[in-house]
């Protein structure tokens, strides 16, 4: 009878909050045992079988995946709860986005500061007001903010980095170089469509919360008139960007640094190898350099079509660069079976997207209405191509 009553639904309750419980204090102090698993089978049958049925009957209360390479996971991280994991990454999630909301404000400052008149102000950089009598301050004007921005923007994957491995926690490197590949792409975007929209959206967000397709019309507006800050943007990061990958800065100092207070006769075979040590590529560093160029590329190719040869010309040395790389310098240290594949596809369609819906807006305040109604099937062969790939790529994982 007192079941019926709601004892049992009591019941439920208490070990919800109990399990609950447990997670916090595990959150707080470390487990005595570790959540994950790892289970060596001698043949494929059984591994087939497990990942793709269900173990339990209520719920997942366990999860059953291939386990990936040994060299792919951080063994420091493999005893955190995946709870614990889920309920950071949901908290880095929501204040990484509240940054791409707010990234306006740093490149405001930059746009504000990065100028020959307010560098001279610095004590100990009044010489830069006089290079060659002034000549040369429309040229450090136009240059030094695209520098400044391009130094926070390499700035970014290393806190992703940090946020993803020690707050969050993640279990593999490939998890890792993922987490910063999707949150740098949207800082690109934040910084390609939300900084030069923010005036606009702002001072017209009671206009766009009741008539949505004022956005497009935002997007059409202001964005050609950044077209000529895009164009140096892309050739600064052919003519500088694409030098330093080519250079390492990173194993070129630390060799230098090496060479220059150590005898090479007296270090041990350990500390050369340190010097001549493996470089694996960095994908999330890597990969969102190549969607900026990409969404820059594909916004103004219909607007400044002038764009698209320095575009190809970034690409071009860009495939040289990294040939170069990939044959001779880069070596895995890992292998995580092209887990970031499919989100570079995918984020790749939803720049073309984003591109489509600003030519659309674009098209609109020149009062191409009928060009922008048939741009419209566009944006849907765009997700059809996006989302029919996804789907049988999680197929292919469930299997």
């Amino acid at each position: 009878v007192l079941w019926r009553i709601g004892v049992d639904f009591l019941a439920d309750g208490l070990d919800i909050f109990r399990n609950s419980t447990d997670v916090v204090v595990d959150s707080v102090t470390r487990p005595s045992m570790s959540s994950t698993g790892f289970i060596t089978f001698k043949t494929l049958t059984p591994v087939t079988v497990l990942t793709s049925s269900p173990i339990t009957y209520n719920g997942t209360p366990m999860e059953v995946s291939i386990a990936p390479e040994s060299r792919d996971i951080v063994w420091q991280n493999i005893q955190v709860d995946r709870d614990i994991a889920t309920s950071r990454e949901f908290i880095a999630n929501v204040l990484l986005g509240l940054g791409v909301l707010l990234w306006s404000i740093p490149l405001t400052l930059i746009q504000a500061w990065a100028k020959v008149e307010k560098v001279a102000m610095i004590p100990g950089f009044d010489w830069i007001d006089n290079i060659h009598g002034g000549s040369w301050k429309a040229l450090i004007n136009g240059y030094l903010p695209v520098i400044a921005l391009l130094g926070i923007i390499l700035l970014l994957p290393l806190i992703f980095q940090a946020i993803a491995r020690f707050y969050e926690q993640r279990k593999t490197l490939s998890g890792v170089e993922d987490s910063i590949v999707g949150r740098y792409f949207y800082y690109q975007l934040a910084n390609i469509y939300i900084t030069v929209t923010a005036g606009a959206l702002w001072t017209s967000a009671a206009e766009i919360i009741d008539h949505p397709q004022q956005l497009l019309f935002i997007l059409g507006e202001t964005l050609p008139k950044l077209a000529g800050y895009f164009i140096s943007l892309l050739l600064t990061k052919t003519l500088a960007g694409l030098p330093m990958v080519l250079l390492r800065l990173g194993a070129l100092s630390r060799m230098l640094f090496l060479r220059s207070c150590f005898n090479k006769q007296r270090l041990t075979q350990r500390e050369l190898n340190e010097v001549y040590r493996k470089q694996p590529i960095m994908y999330g560093w890597e990969y969102p350099t190549q969607f900026l160029v990409i969404i820059i590329c594909f916004t103004y190719a219909c607007i400044t079509p002038f764009i698209l040869p320095v575009g190809a010309i970034f690409f071009f040395f860009a495939l040289i660069v990294y040939k170069k790389q990939a044959l001779y310098v880069y070596t895995p240290t890992y292998e995580s079976g092209g887990i970031l594949f499919p989100q570079a596809v995918r984020k790749t369609i939803f720049a073309l997207i984003i591109s489509q819906m600003t030519f659309i807006g674009y098209t609109l305040i020149r009062r191409g209405v009928y060009q922008a109604r048939q741009s419209r099937c566009l944006i849907d062969f765009s997700y059809f191509d996006v989302h029919l790939p996804h789907q049988n790529w999680l197929l292919f994982e469930s299997m």
